[in-house]
């Protein structure tokens, strides 16, 4: 797979519109992540937004 930005997003040579839904893992239990990324492509999306937590990875700086 091959992708390119120039004038547009390009995938494999094909120009193609992103469309974006948010998952947020650390508000799902993991034996839900498949069903949601499943929801979410059936809804059309074919990107994942996420971020990440700091807070939740590094509870004390350091």
């Amino acid at each position: 797979m091959k992708f390119e930005i120039k004038d547009a997003f390009y995938k494999d040579g094909e120009k193609i519109r992103i469309f974006s839904g948010a998952i947020h893992y650390f508000r799902v239990m993991p034996q839900y992540w498949e069903d949601s990324l499943k929801k979410l492509k059936a809804c059309g999306f074919n990107t994942v937004e996420t971020y990440i937590p700091w807070n939740v990875h590094e509870p004390r700086e350091g």
